[in-house]
């Protein structure tokens, strides 16, 4: 299901199958799958609300919102070109997405909203990536597909399989310039934190805090932090004139002593 092509040379080629084959023999978790490849992958579903058409024809209908974070591993992230395709076997729903590896934080994430996701279907998703000095890597994930419904639109998720960190949002409701003038806003303050028996592994490392929020344009640069000496880190974050009510995506980025970026994803509800 995997393929490693290095273009430089065919020793490099017998070397990668031969990692690949044995990391299939020891029975890699297919949570990570690719972890100790050149990518590791993360699935995230979440039910929601979204609306179909456009001007006065609008329709609200349930919705699945499938994220995909892609972390660089083995391989540097810098000089990446990635394409990443959704498909729902037996229907014509499908996602085309295009992106590259952040040059520092060394993953991507790709959001795909799924109307009226079908029951008992399955969620197909395909990507590759190429580097510039030819290294190239592809691989499909299959996951059953949330059957998100009228009745079933909240609370329901399928996250990453586990989480490294833990994260907490708290909200502050605020305002910005002056009466009468001011415009409403809300600071949200990310707690990133850790067990102790992990605290070694995440104390004085970089912590990335991104947001998006659905009907806007990707994620949107939040914060940036350090956790301490037992890997907290507290970050902060404004939003202006926030569509009260809308749902809030926020993606914590940590990294760890072995430097691969562990992805967080929580949603909350803005309340402000």
């Amino acid at each position: 299901m995997r393929v490693l092509r290095s273009r430089r040379a065919l020793s490099a080629l017998i070397a990668s199958l031969a990692l690949l084959i044995g990391l299939t023999a020891a029975g890699a978790s297919p949570a990570y799958a690719g972890l100790d490849g050149p990518v590791a992958a993360y699935l995230d579903q979440h039910c929601g609300m979204g609306t179909t058409g456009s001007g006065g024809t609008t329709t609200v209908v349930p919705v699945d919102r499938v994220t995909l974070n892609l972390e660089a591993v083995s391989h540097g992230p810098a000089d990446s070109k990635i394409t990443a395709v959704y498909t729902i076997p037996g229907t014509s729903k499908y996602g085309t997405l295009f992106g590259q590896f952040d040059p520092t934080k060394g993953n991507v994430t790709f959001n795909y909203t799924v109307d009226n996701p079908p029951a008992d279907a399955t969620l197909s998703i395909s990507y590759e990536v190429a580097w510039a000095d030819g290294t190239y890597y592809s691989t499909t994930l299959t996951r059953p597909l949330l059957h998100c419904t009228w009745d079933n639109t909240t609370g329901v998720d399928r996250e990453w399989w586990f989480d490294d960190s833990y994260v907490t949002a708290f909200q502050q409701c605020t305002t910005v310039g002056t009466w009468p003038y001011s415009i409403r806003a809300v600071d949200v303050t990310v707690h990133i934190s850790h067990d102790l028996a992990d605290a070694s592994r995440f104390a004085r490392q970089p912590v990335w805090v991104d947001y998006w929020i659905p009907g806007k344009k990707g994620y949107t640069s939040g914060a940036s932090g350090t956790t301490d000496s037992v890997g907290d880190a507290w970050v902060t974050f404004r939003l202006v004139a926030p569509p009260t009510g809308a749902e809030l995506d926020i993606l914590s980025s940590v990294r760890g002593d072995t430097s691969p970026t562990y992805p967080v994803h929580r949603w909350v509800t803005i309340g402000c």
